[in-house]
């Protein structure tokens, strides 16, 4: 007779599944507000640095030239384009991560179709197995009954 699998043993791997799932489910969301959080600093350090640049602009059109005023604002316009590179970057590396856990979380999702569907299989099995017992045990009654005197 073929080895059966023990259904006992797969609900307890079903249980490890669906844990693994969750877990991935809530690596998930925190990545997608991570990347969220991200995308807002990088929109706002943009718009840090447009105003930068227009006041640097408008100071070009100025008629007078301050040499202090305009290292002053040219500095602050590279400052703002460093953190918007900094911002820009971290945007990248959330969207990077954001990508990796949806992947976990599908591969985690087909995990637990995948042992969901071989307990349903062990169940039926393990059924079918004893529908066998219970119409061989009926078989034999029948058998010694007709065969008794």
């Amino acid at each position: 007779m073929a080895s059966r699998a023990d259904p006992r043993q797969i609900a307890k791997l079903v249980k490890v599944q669906h844990a693994r799932r969750a877990a991935a489910e809530a690596a998930l969301a925190a990545a997608r507000d991570a990347e969220m959080q991200a995308r807002a600093r990088e929109e706002a350090a943009l718009d840090d640095v447009s105003v930068a640049q227009d006041d640097w602009l408008g100071f070009l059109e100025l008629p007078g030239f301050a040499p202090d005023y305009a290292r002053a604002l040219a500095a602050r316009l590279l400052a703002r384009e460093a953190v918007a590179g900094e911002a820009r970057e971290e945007c990248r590396a959330a969207d990077s991560a954001h990508l990796r856990c949806q992947e976990a979380w599908r591969l985690s999702e087909a995990y637990v179709k995948l042992t969901e569907a071989s307990l349903a299989r062990a169940r039926r099995d393990a059924g079918r197995g004893r529908e066998e017992k219970r119409l061989g045990d009926l078989s034999d009654r029948i058998t010694y009954a007709w065969m008794r005197p």
